[in-house]
């Protein structure tokens, strides 16, 4: 077998992104009466976004993105003050309750077990969150290795969250591949710590950083392929 570890992201690679996303805003917004529009949700996912590109590159604390988007959000697009860690925190807890899996997951990770293959999780959040995630979503027996960014105390893609991974996992690089959806955290990650990586490219998105996954997968049956024919040839 040429890998013997595969590491998962969690939003948006196992557990769907959307669904929570939205799952956690509308129960927040229903909690204050506050109307939701489809353009608001649309604009909460970009800002949002962008403060994870954000705490990503350096430029934000993990507390700093916590203090900020509810409180900036919330002030410029429906001109009302809140306390931006208590909303946040409110936030996150309506979050931690969502766990609808993407297409395919349970069964490529019930595939992958039964090769042999030893499989982790390596996420940007925190641990009883995601942890009590994937038990919500009856995965989480899969996993020999759950690590997070808190746990961690780095970022993906800084070079110290895998430093951190890597001494608890007792498996080398050279024999790991990083699955996930995240160019700009796991992809990038996985290539500047020197080890291979494939991007689960389910929203078509363009490799605008020029990084160099070894596959790109746009489904979780394409990845069973690979697995299938020892990650041999692109599929």
């Amino acid at each position: 077998m040429r890998y013997q570890q595969l590491i998962f992201d969690v939003d948006d690679t196992l557990i769907s992104l959307a669904s929570t996303e939205s799952f956690a805003l509308q129960s927040l917004f229903n909690a204050y009466n506050w109307r939701l529009s489809n353009n608001l949700r649309r604009q909460y996912h970009a800002y949002n976004q962008s403060l994870w590109r954000k705490l990503e590159q350096g430029e934000l604390t993990y507390q700093e993105l916590s203090e900020q988007c509810f409180r900036v959000f919330l002030k410029e697009n429906l001109d009302i003050d809140v306390d931006g860690q208590k909303t946040m925190d409110e936030y996150r807890s309506y979050f931690g309750e969502a766990h609808q899996l993407l297409p395919g997951v349970e069964d490529t990770l019930r595939f992958a077990k039964s090769e042999g293959y030893k499989l982790a999780v390596l996420s940007n959040g925190e641990q009883f969150m995601q942890t009590h995630r994937l038990k919500l979503a009856g995965i989480y027996d899969y996993f020999d290795l759950i690590v997070t960014s808190e746990e961690a105390g780095y970022q993906k893609p800084d070079e110290r969250i895998f430093d951190y991974f890597f001494s608890r996992s007792g498996i080398s690089p050279d024999k790991t591949l990083f699955f996930g959806d995240g160019l700009q955290s796991d992809i990038l990650g996985a290539e500047r710590y020197g080890f291979g990586s494939v991007w689960y490219n389910h929203h078509h998105r363009k490799n605008t950083l020029n990084l160099h996954p070894l596959f790109e997968v746009e489904n979780y049956p394409q990845f069973v392929k690979l697995m299938q024919a020892d990650f041999k040839k692109k599929y």
